[in-house]
């Protein structure tokens, strides 16, 4: 009896070293350097396994842009997406199919939560997305922060779409 539990106790630690360990390894971060910080985005990295997800999105919904907890971009400094200036903190952030093939990007003041709460009460900006097609499928979702002049692009990958926003540091 003894040794059934101790068994038991034994599988129990191995299972919470372990799974911790797992959903680690399906989190992506991008970062970029910003002011006397960083940008930075943690997001879950589901794969394709042969599916084409984001046609399955409908006009009008949202997708939590990656898996589990909800995207989240903590920016130290102000960015302007075009006309948009969001101010420095952090957001949750969600794809929205906005129309036929024009996708948004939703700045959410929720953080911290499961991917499936959206609350669009929540939501504080929204900018397009530039929409293209890669020649290459990426079967990982993957989220790009790279530098350009005076900001940054914003960019996610996965199967053949290469959605991004351009911003820049606001002065």
């Amino acid at each position: 009896m003894r040794s059934k539990i101790a068994l038991g106790l034994i599988a129990c630690v191995l299972f919470v070293a372990v799974v911790p360990g797992l959903a680690q390894g399906n989190r992506g971060k991008a970062e970029l350097k910003a002011g006397a910080g960083s940008i930075t985005l943690d997001y879950g990295r589901p794969s394709l396994k042969g599916r084409d997800m984001l046609s399955k999105l409908e006009v009008g919904a949202f997708w939590r842009m990656g898996m589990n907890q909800a995207t989240v971009l903590t920016t130290p400094v102000s960015l302007t997406f075009g006309s948009v200036k969001v101010p420095a903190g952090a957001y949750s952030l969600w794809l929205k199919l906005a129309a036929s093939e024009k996708y948004e990007l939703v700045f959410n003041s929720q953080t911290g939560i499961w991917g499936t709460m959206h609350d669009p009460s929540k939501d504080v900006f929204s900018v397009p997305f530039s929409k293209e097609a890669q020649a290459n499928p990426v079967e990982v979702f993957t989220i790009d922060l790279k530098s350009a002049p005076r900001g940054g692009i914003l960019s996610l990958s996965w199967g053949s779409l290469l959605l991004s926003a351009d911003f820049q540091f606001a002065q």
